[in-house]
């Protein structure tokens, strides 16, 4: 396939991703103008992001059936739509009769965690185009939830000073619709992972049953402990330990992760580069520079916990960050370990046993360790490690197309 259609798929899905996550970031940089007409607390708040989260899960879990693995470019649609929904009805919750608001603010942001349903689909259709420079369009791709970010916390103040932060909201909705739709429309038929409607039909069992999934989905699980919980909570935890830099903490976090999520995105391609460019090959490749990144951030975490000057934080933070840098490995392995009539099953199989860190992470962490806690980065240094010793143990195993090829 000619490189502008390779070049221009990355591009349309690493905007997808920055529209949909810059309206996803508005609750939290909105979060004073909410509270104040709402008049909920902080701690709903702090739970609407742990929602948030665990509706990440739940998008992997919708995301395991037939639908989705037959329409990829509906379900990509449908990921959007569903995540604009809240866009449109948190304006409408101040309204509300004041005892329903706290749990409703919770629910829609469990249905915005939804718009993560796409991606194994851009997971799978990357590793359709692409082959050891799978973790560098990913890297790319990935980052759009960081540049969403950055987008959304700069862009979003400024509309509402000039428009008010309902009107704010509902624009941002519009624009998460415009682009799903526009992706529809622009995305080539012929790189979605199986044509619509012409999938080969493969029992979901015969990839669960494959220890590699097992193994491979758990490597992801502390990072998106880390990633998931750091991200939208990191404000409130620094601000327990050092006043008035919640908001500098958070912007270095969100660069952090954008940056790294490229760059050894790139680092995984250029290792593959030299290897072999068999299905082991391009494995051994990705997993170390996964390890590599669990060890990096296994660091920043010690440092931050053995130093609690302000420079150190944000330094630490930095490398901390360098975690993201496990998302483009861990979702080049859906295409590399699998058969193509698998690839799409193994992406929401394996996001279904990562996510599940979303989902009880962030909860998990603020009752062990709540913000102040010396204990959270004990947590986080414990996380880093297993990470590294899981994807570890997991280059000493044959992967499911490795045994089809062999059998």
């Amino acid at each position: 396939m000619r490189p502008s259609v390779r070049a221009g798929v990355v591009a349309l899905d690493l905007a997808y991703m920055g529209i949909n996550f810059s309206a996803l970031t508005l609750f939290s940089i909105l979060a004073p103008f909410i509270m104040r007409v709402t008049e909920v607390s902080s701690s709903t708040i702090q739970w609407g992001a742990i929602a948030y989260s665990a509706g990440i899960f739940l998008a992997f879990f919708v995301g395991h059936s037939k639908f989705s693995e037959r329409r990829p470019a509906a379900t990509v649609l449908m990921a959007a739509a569903l995540a604009s929904i809240p866009q449109f009805a948190i304006p409408a919750v101040p309204n509300m009769p004041y005892c329903w608001r706290a749990s409703t603010l919770i629910g829609l942001r469990l249905m915005q965690g939804l718009v993560m349903m796409a991606v194994p689909i851009l997971s799978g259709q990357v590793g359709k185009l692409f082959s050891s420079a799978r973790p560098f369009a990913l890297g790319v791709i990935l980052s759009g939830i960081f540049v969403g970010g950055f987008i959304g916390s700069s862009l979003g103040p400024a509309l509402t000073s000039m428009v008010g932060w309902r009107l704010t909201y509902v624009i941002f909705g519009l624009m998460m619709l415009t682009i799903g739709g526009a992706w529809v429309a622009l995305t080539p038929r012929d790189t979605l992972p199986v044509s619509e409607g012409s999938v080969k039909e493969v029992p979901a069992s015969r990839v669960w049953k494959e220890p590699f999934t097992w193994v491979w989905g758990f490597t992801f699980f502390p990072a998106i402990w880390i990633i998931f919980t750091l991200a939208p909570l990191i404000s409130f935890i620094v601000e327990a330990e050092a006043p008035q830099a919640g908001t500098e903490a958070s912007r270095v976090l969100e660069a952090s992760y954008m940056f790294w999520s490229v760059v050894m995105g790139l680092v995984a391609y250029l290792v593959a580069k030299s290897s072999s460019g068999s299905r082991r090959g391009l494995f051994r490749s990705f997993a170390s520079v996964q390890a590599f990144c669990f060890a990096a951030s296994l660091a920043g975490a010690l440092m931050l916990y053995l130093s609690k000057s302000l420079q150190t934080l944000m330094w630490s933070l930095i490398l901390i960050g360098v975690i993201q840098g496990t998302a483009p490995t861990f979702w080049s392995m859906q295409s590399t370990a699998y058969r193509k009539e698998e690839v799409t099953k193994a992406g929401y199989a394996l996001g279904l046993l990562a996510n599940s860190a979303a989902l009880i992470g962030p909860s998990l962490t603020l009752t062990l360790t709540p913000p102040g806690s010396p204990y959270l980065w004990v947590l986080v240094i414990g996380l880093a490690a297993a990470g590294l010793i899981i994807t570890a143990a997991s280059l000493k195993m044959k992967l499911p197309a490795e045994k089809v090829e062999i059998g």
